[in-house]
């Protein structure tokens, strides 16, 4: 079994576990980033941290205004129609309703309601044992004429005009339905529109401009660089536009559909938590895209902080569209190349290319710009080869190493492939069998971080990891509740695990890597994978010692362990008082 297998698997994590992204955002007025407690945790942090892509079922649910995780917009129709009684008497109908330019319903046929659901599908918190979500009262805001309505969990506290308010006494698997029964009476263009729907206590936080939820920016705040390339759906298939035009707006009524996040909602939270910001460019980004997504970074990042920019997402992995575009696109730029020389080449050059642009934009700024190649873990010639793009002839080309690449990222996960069947029989249920084929991986990917240090000096790039932890996945070959998956849960839980991380992520200091970010911050575990440091936005980190013993290993660590690197300490230490605002309309 390749090593490509594992990413493979995990690309099928992302695919069904967590397939749309969202943001909350007063969208009544402005997108600003009401800044966190100023912190300088994340100046030293030696660790950045992925962002899960988002749903109305992620176990993230990072933002205000929790509507925005429907993921509706005017080419992603996800309205859901029921007759006008009930939803629990499955009265859905096949009537998709017409939108406006931001995805809210212009008109609806009688006796129809047209529903979306929130906060649906999430799983019991600390191991299950805790809430879904929180309960108590939420505040549904919205502009236009019209009437709501709402289901499972939620019942109706008071309505009024723009405003209602619905009690939730028990949060469950089910979620909110959050329906329009009627929309425009007068047919005036005064449709119902800019949903809102807030947890009450933090109306004033959403209604003063607010964006994230303190808790999950109190979550983000120790990590010096957050990874948005969920959020931007760059995996998936069909790709994202490569059209700038195109891309996911802020004006959108959700922020979950295909299109991804929009880049100036990632860049906020960067602003917002004073973390470096790692943003990705689709692989079907043209030139103009490069340079209208270099221009915004740099008229919307705080002046203190880094933006590190990648072309795509492992580029190397055959099981992603993105690896057989390339290669396809480097064989027909030079024809008779294999393709791994034709995909490896064709890649470094259009990160050249993506590094130039962004240089050029940035300007006397240029170093504040981290121009990343991506590469195989396990096989240090995707990096060389890329780096020497020797495919890419003519003046002023190759080497694409000479095009202010800045390091090289590899994703040193422990545990792949290290389940045997045989490991079930044990009295255990396997985890001491388990642990122990798990201390061998990490000393095996220790090895492959030397060779890279090795591959690279030439170079002179140092190297650092787009993702990292463990990959425990049971999927195809098993499915949720079977003995294999339960044991991957249970040995995510394990204070082993926490062990095997500060082994691994020591291991990776000693061998000479720099920043390393965890993959990812908060997942369901799954048949798909244990991915999360955490398992639901409501699992317990204070005190620490009863947070999950991942959570706890990867805090400990940047405790213990203040960056190391050159240049590290250039991170801002606090967050601005006054980030810039983006003003919307909706």
């Amino acid at each position: 079994m390749s090593f490509d297998f594992v990413r493979l698997s995990h690309s099928v994590g992302r695919c069904f576990c967590t397939t749309a992204a969202a943001l909350a955002i007063a969208i009544g007025g402005m997108l600003p980033g009401v800044a966190a407690a100023a912190t300088s945790a994340n100046a030293q942090s030696p660790l950045g941290m992925n962002l899960n892509a988002m749903s109305y079922f992620s176990p993230e649910q990072p933002f205000l205004n929790i509507f925005k995780t429907s993921g509706l917009t005017a080419s992603n129709n996800t309205w859901t129609s029921w007759s006008m009684r009930t939803i629990a008497g499955m009265n859905q109908q096949n009537i998709k309703p017409t939108m406006d330019a931001n995805g809210y319903p212009i008109s609806l046929p009688s006796g129809i309601q047209a529903c979306t659901l929130l906060l649906g599908g999430l799983s019991a918190s600390n191991a299950g044992k805790g809430p879904t979500y929180r309960s108590g009262q939420y505040v549904v805001l919205y502009d236009g004429a019209g009437t709501m309505w709402y289901g499972n969990d939620a019942t109706i506290v008071s309505q009024a005009s723009g405003r209602d308010v619905i009690n939730v006494a028990n949060p469950s698997g089910g979620g909110i339905w959050v329906c329009i029964q009627q929309t425009d009476p007068q047919h005036t263009g005064n449709n119902v529109r800019n949903i809102r729907m807030v947890k009450a206590e933090e109306e004033s936080l959403l209604t003063a401009g607010g964006v994230f939820e303190p808790s999950f920016l109190s979550l983000m705040s120790r990590f010096k660089v957050l990874r948005a390339m969920q959020w931007l759906n760059i995996d998936s298939n069909p790709p994202v536009s490569g059209n700038w035009a195109n891309r996911a707006q802020v004006t959108d009524a959700g922020w979950g559909s295909p299109a991804g996040v929009p880049y100036e909602v990632i860049i906020q939270l960067c602003n917002a938590t004073g973390a470096d910001c790692w943003l990705n460019v689709p692989h079907t980004a043209d030139d103009n895209f490069i340079t209208q997504l270099a221009t915004l970074a740099h008229n919307s990042i705080n002046p203190t902080q880094k933006v590190y920019i990648e072309f795509s997402n492992e580029v190397w992995n055959t099981g992603y569209v993105q690896n057989q575009y390339a290669t396809q696109q480097g064989q027909a730029l030079w024809p008779g190349s294999d393709s791994g020389n034709a995909n490896r080449s064709w890649y470094g050059m259009r990160t050249a290319q993506t590094c130039d642009i962004w240089k050029s934009v940035w300007g006397s700024e240029a170093s504040r710009v981290v121009c990343v190649l991506g590469a195989q873990g396990a096989n240090p010639w995707t990096a060389t080869t890329s780096l020497d793009c020797s495919l890419w002839t003519g003046s002023g080309n190759a080497p694409c190493a000479n095009h202010g690449i800045s390091v090289v990222a590899i994703a040193p996960y422990i545990g792949y492939d290290i389940f045997q069947g045989s490991m079930l029989s044990h009295s255990d249920g396997g985890l001491g069998a388990l642990f122990s084929s798990m201390t061998a991986s990490v000393t095996n990917v220790a090895a492959q971080e030397a060779a890279y240090k090795t591959a690279l000096a030439p170079y002179k790039l140092p190297f650092i990891a787009y993702e990292g932890g463990q990959t425990l996945v049971g999927f195809p070959g098993a499915q949720n509740g079977s003995a294999e998956v339960n044991l991957f849960i249970q040995a995510n839980r394990d204070s082993r695990m926490g062990a095997a991380y500060t082994q691994a992520l020591n291991d990776w200091k000693s061998n000479g890597g720099e920043l390393y970010v965890i993959y990812d911050d908060i997942y369901t575990p799954s048949m798909y994978g244990e991915w999360g440091a955490l398992e639901s936005f409501m699992d317990t980190v204070s005190p620490l010692s009863s947070a999950p013993p991942k959570w706890q290993a990867i805090q400990n660590f940047i405790s213990a362990n203040p960056c190391w690197w050159s240049g590290c300490g250039g991170n801002t230490a606090a967050v601005p008082s006054a980030p810039t605002n983006l003003h919307v309309t909706n």
